[in-house]
């Protein structure tokens, strides 16, 4: 947070949506823990520890995103500082910014391909978790939308000076879709919650 606060331009939005989108699984997953392995909670036990380790790997494999975007931008700003004396520099240089570009886009794709995978475990931890933890299931989802939508703004800003027009028409595509998904999801998981008062 403190490194997000200083006066750079790396750790930014994308490291920040994955960081929120880890937060928002990992409260999915405590309250699944807290619900699991107690007696009056005993007819959902089953239930829990189906959902737990998806939710749990998940938020382990989200941590990792918070620096990997940080380094995609930082690859992207190395290929920019190359040489582009002659026509052989620049077609190197406008090569390995292409590639940056692309790891940039790439990156928190797969932070918002990752928390899409969260939401079927989300929505049954709403279903059958204690609902004395319906605020911290609700900041959650929360947290889960705004890190699948945050990821989705970093697609977004990289596209423009991507040439591969295939690349760009296929990723815009999954990357729309989800943050779709993502707001429908987050408002299924909220009727839920309030069906169950």
């Amino acid at each position: 947070v403190e490194a997000v606060a200083d006066r750079t331009s790396a750790p930014g939005g994308g490291s920040a949506s994955a960081l929120i989108a880890s937060i928002g699984v990992g409260l999915g997953c405590m309250v699944s823990r807290l619900t699991q392995g107690v007696r009056k909670f005993e007819d959902v036990d089953a239930k829990m520890r189906e959902i737990i380790p998806v939710l749990y790997n998940t938020t382990k494999k989200l941590i990792p995103m918070i620096d990997a975007d940080t380094n995609a931008f930082n690859d992207y700003l190395e290929a920019l500082r190359l040489p582009k004396d002659t026509d052989e520099q620049k077609a190197i240089r406008d090569e390995k910014m292409q590639e940056g570009l692309k790891k940039a886009i790439e990156v928190p794709l797969t932070t918002m391909r990752l928390g899409n995978s969260a939401w079927e475990a989300m929505l049954e931890c709403a279903k059958y978790g204690n609902i004395a933890s319906k605020s911290d299931i609700e900041v959650g989802a929360k947290a889960l939308e705004s890190g699948i939508w945050g990821a989705h703004k970093n697609v977004l800003i990289n596209m423009p000076g991507i040439k591969d027009e295939k690349f760009k028409d296929s990723i815009l595509s999954e990357a729309n879709t989800i943050v779709k998904r993502a707001n429908e999801m987050y408002n299924e998981l909220l009727r839920i919650l309030d069906s169950r008062g």
